[in-house]
């Protein structure tokens, strides 16, 4: 009898508290099924719903991470899509000789094939023997008829305006500083980096700026003041 009495308010308590799990349970099941049965009583909004949500889904799984058409950063991607085509107006840029240029072109030519292997002296302005700057003072004569008034390779330079060896073109004149301070040596520029000129050994010849012994020894272009 003790023991009932001592017993009965736990169980009384329990059985409130069996009593709330319940009320709680059924609460959430409502929650749930009560929106389910909005849609059987609408099955077509219910499979509008349902087929919304499926592709939302298709389209994330499918995104690429990185877009394939992505905006230009640079401007000159906007001016030129293609990195490989060629830059508009570049066959403009080229230089090409005129036919004047074309003219004198086979004429120094043909003067350098007439006077080639003519011998080196001192002073000498024929074909028996010829100095520098005495072949460039002939070639300038008879090929571009144009005159200088100075003899030795230094005064040629003074007349010249004065060039940067890639700034060079055909017929142009190189000046080198071959056994000091002053210049004393000048040949003729024909293109392809090389230049006629008279050898103190070899005599009338073609030589290339690129070669070891001329290289060092370079000092500047010249081209002729009109």
């Amino acid at each position: 009898m003790l023991g009932g009495i001592f017993f009965y308010p736990f169980y009384k308590d329990w059985s409130l508290n069996k009593l709330d799990i319940k009320q709680s349970v059924g609460i959430v099941l409502f929650s749930i099924f009560a929106p389910m049965q909005k849609l059987y009583k609408y099955p077509v909004l219910g499979f509008l719903i349902l087929g919304l949500s499926a592709c939302g889904g298709l389209k994330q799984t499918n995104r690429p991470k990185h877009s394939t058409s992505s905006k230009p950063s640079f401007e000159h991607e906007l001016l030129n899509e293609d990195p490989s085509a060629p830059e508009a107006g570049a066959s403009e840029k080229e230089e090409r000789p005129s036919e004047e240029n074309k003219a004198l072109q086979g004429d120094l030519e043909a003067f350098i094939d007439d006077w080639y292997g003519t011998p080196h002296r001192m002073g000498g302005m024929t074909k028996s023997g010829v100095d520098c700057s005495g072949f460039v003072i002939i070639a300038y004569q008879e090929v571009f008829q144009r005159e200088f008034r100075g003899r030795r390779a230094e005064d040629i330079f003074s007349e010249m305006k004065a060039l940067d060896q890639d700034e060079l073109e055909f017929g142009d004149l190189v000046f080198f500083k071959v056994r000091g301070r002053r210049i004393d040596h000048v040949g003729i520029y024909i293109g392809d980096g090389q230049f006629a000129h008279t050898s103190s050994s070899r005599g009338v010849m073609i030589s290339k700026l690129s070669n070891s012994y001329w290289s060092k020894r370079f000092f500047k272009g010249g081209r002729y003041r009109a």
